[in-house]
């Protein structure tokens, strides 16, 4: 057990927690205070800030801040440490706590503002809104601190040395998976104490309307503290979201490499969107075969800890050669995606499900509808949109992947995301943004297919 490097993990987890829940503390006090429209818009950029590929926000900043960044000059920041991981790991993960103590905040009633006309700034949030969102803050700490602290990219690329990345070290120094495992139960302790936090405390989540006014809560808030926490949400939307995009599609160079990437790596693409899409549909098609199981919570732990530990497990597993053929082979890359990623889907098909309409249920079943056509009558038109975001957010989660896919991509599997995670350590700044536009087309190619199937509906 190297106690130093863990200690510098919990170090890193503990700065990006505590400057993840500020920003997303402020955002959420000045999106609470905001009309529908803009609330709408915040929230979707700032979802966009979770889902951009960490990559692409770490190459961003090692373009301003690297050895030769456009900043450096006036900027003399060392990205290449614990500080710059933190700085990046925290525009990442901040609006985990937006949403949670938003959420949380949907519960406010006028009456509890209207009791206290006097109750405002400082004091409102210490009396009312800090009692509200006490429980939300700690879910999103401790989700935030075990994300942070599992998190191998990001760590990786900027070489600060973590857990995660010392565990992927030994295994490539010894190749013996079982010491590698056994050497990161650290790792496995913190998901664990998260489950159970998360276990013992009900989240609640965003409904589309609240019974308070925004217009009342921005008022009894205060213009300074409306001002501060605009400030802050703008700042960190721009940082966060609109500097890394921005340096994506403005440089000239990004641009004149894309024709020559495209010819070089179409089987790169390939594997990155099977990959994706083939992984999404068997996690939908599992969650719609077992939603009745009560192993919501249990799925959690694969997908909350680092993906080199399940690559590892993959290969204490399979690595014999009696599965050579599975082993070598994209099933196994296919079965690694299901095993970190399917949470996320089963949980939210299983609540679908959970939540259809029984008196329909009932009808049909009552007219001899069971099975495959009771799902596909009664049940897939209710449930629908919420499996179509599920597959999405897994689609996505896949096709940014690379700590999984790290230690077990098969011969001729390489996908854009493992490319990108390579060549970020020679400082290819062209090709890699290059390679991030792809990605962001792959990522945006479901939407755009879905947007067409559904005006080709209309029409008819």
């Amino acid at each position: 057990m190297n106690w130093a490097l863990l200690q510098n993990s919990l170090l890193l987890a503990g700065l990006t927690t505590l400057l993840s829940v500020g920003f997303g503390f402020l955002a959420a006090l000045w999106l609470t205070g905001r009309a529908s429209c803009w609330r709408n818009r915040v929230l979707a950029v700032a979802i966009m800030a979770v889902v951009l590929p960490p990559f692409l926000v770490t190459n961003c900043w090692l373009d301003l801040l690297g050895l030769t960044g456009k900043w450096r000059s006036w900027l003399p920041v060392n990205i290449y440490s614990l500080g710059g991981a933190v700085w990046v790991l925290t525009l990442l993960t901040w609006p985990i706590t937006l949403l949670l103590v938003w959420s949380a905040w949907r519960r406010l009633e006028a009456a509890q503002l209207e009791s206290d006309p006097a109750l405002g700034g400082g004091a409102l949030i210490r009396w009312l809104l800090w009692p509200m969102a006490r429980v939300a803050v700690g879910q999103a700490a401790v989700l935030t601190f075990v994300l942070a602290l599992n998190n191998f990219t990001v760590p990786a690329i900027l070489q600060v040395k973590v857990f995660p990345a010392e565990v992927w070290i030994q295994f490539n120094t010894h190749l013996k998976p079982v010491r590698a495992l056994a050497a990161a139960w650290p790792l496995v302790v913190a998901p664990v104490l998260l489950l159970i936090v998360l276990r013992q405390a009900e989240m609640s989540w965003p409904r589309e309307q609240g019974p308070l006014a925004a217009s009342a809560f921005r008022r009894q808030l205060g213009r300074g503290w409306s001002g501060f926490s605009a400030m802050v949400t703008g700042v960190v939307l721009l940082l966060s979201v609109g500097l890394p995009l921005a340096e994506v599609v403005s440089s000239a160079r990004t641009w004149s490499e894309l024709p020559n990437l495209l010819r070089a790596v179409p089987g790169v693409i390939w594997n990155s969107f099977a990959f994706a899409a083939v992984t999404a549909s068997l996690c939908m098609a599992v969650g719609l075969a077992t939603w009745r199981l009560r192993a919501g919570l249990v799925l959690w732990l694969p997908f909350l800890v680092p993906g080199v530990m399940v690559g590892l497990a993959m290969i204490w597993i399979f690595n014999h050669p009696a599965l050579g053929l599975f082993y070598g082979s994209a099933a196994a890359v296919i079965v690694a995606f299901t095993v970190r990623y399917l949470a996320p889907g089963w949980n939210v098909v299983a609540h679908a499900l959970r939540g259809v309409d029984r008196d329909l249920t009932d009808a049909a079943r009552l007219d001899g509808a069971a099975g495959w056509s009771l799902l596909r009558h009664v049940h897939w038109p209710q449930i629908a949109p919420q499996v179509g975001a599920a597959w999405y957010v897994t689609y996505l989660l896949c096709l940014w992947d690379v700590e999984t896919l790290v230690l077990i991509c098969p011969p001729g599997g390489e996908t854009l995301a493992l490319r990108v995670f390579n060549l970020l350590h020679y400082g290819h700044s062209a090709q890699v943004n290059a390679l991030c536009l792809l990605l962001l087309a792959l990522a945006l190619a479901p939407l755009l297919a879905w947007s067409v199937v559904q005006r080709l509906a209309d029409r008819r």
